[in-house]
């Protein structure tokens, strides 16, 4: 089975090289969908990009027609030369020796979609004080400074299995000098650590920033505590948890740049989609 797209073929072969480019991630986030569906959606998803992709191409093509001959040569030289010469650019490509044409065609619609895309965009006007206060409230829950734990540690990394009973009796001996007050913390961590820097201090963090096991013991821990030994990948660790931030919406003046960017790029994309609507809506798609 193929395609055609204003007379422009898409071989079967093209979509299936598509699925298999989309599958990893694909496959990820569609994971519970029974197998058949997921398949058969994965085949019209890239289907689809094919099409898109050829008449964005179209477009260009009839957009720059006339760009000057000699700015894409220059183009085209810099390319090349950024990848380390012609068999770098090749391989960058996924082309073989002997397609050099076929790499600067590539290379040129390429340089014309990008400039019809950035065309299309530009177009994007700046959201209003209005709609940036609308999704300011309506995602407010979303803008907040999380609430961060700054902890110190002191981790050993058994270098074999046969080693992991050893420190574990030397770090619950040296966590029974810290809880009776017979050590000082930093000074331990400096002396016994395997991340001695700072005495341990691995500054504020959120969730999210450290390895599950470990953020799971030192958010439960109230400030000053020393925890019991415990395990993570990276091997025995003693934590303690100096200070706390709770989490802290943001005022809108705070995000207001991070909004204006996501509106626009929000914004962008839907007059991307809008524009291949409306060049689908005029083409002649055939399959046979």
């Amino acid at each position: 089975m193929a395609w055609t797209v204003n007379g422009e073929t898409i071989e079967e072969s093209a979509v299936r090289a598509e699925m298999e480019k989309l599958r990893p991630r694909y496959e990820q986030v569609f994971a519970d969908m029974p197998a058949e569906a997921r398949e058969t959606q994965l085949t019209e998803w890239s289907r689809e990009n094919l099409i898109e992709g050829i008449l964005l191409k179209q477009a260009a093509r009839r957009e720059f027609k006339s760009t000057p001959p000699e700015a894409i040569e220059d183009a085209w030289k810099q390319f090349v030369a950024q990848a380390g010469g012609m068999e770098g650019c090749l391989r960058h490509m996924g082309l073989a020796a002997g397609q050099e044409a076929a790499a600067r065609e590539q290379f040129v619609d390429r340089l014309q979609i990008e400039r019809l895309t950035q065309r299309i965009a530009s177009a994007v006007a700046v959201p209003s004080d209005k709609e940036i206060l609308r999704h300011f409230e309506k995602y407010r829950d979303r803008y907040t400074i999380p609430e961060m734990v700054r902890v110190r540690h002191i981790v050993k990394h058994p270098k074999a299995e046969e080693e992991a009973e050893g420190i574990r009796m030397e770090m619950e001996k040296i966590r029974e000098e810290l809880e009776n007050g017979k050590a000082d913390f930093a000074q331990v961590a400096e002396k016994h650590s395997d991340c001695p820097d700072h005495g341990g201090d691995l500054g504020f963090f959120p969730r999210g920033q450290m390895v599950p096991e470990f953020e799971d013991v030192v958010f439960m821990m109230q400030n000053g505590a020393i925890s019991k030994v415990f395990q993570t990948r990276f091997g025995l660790h003693i934590a303690q948890v100096t200070d706390r931030r709770e989490a802290v919406p943001c005022s809108l003046s705070q995000v207001r740049e991070a909004i204006v960017r996501e509106l626009q790029e929000q914004a962008r994309q839907k007059a991307l989609e809008k524009f291949i609507d409306g060049e689908k809506a005029k083409a002649v798609i055939i399959e046979r």
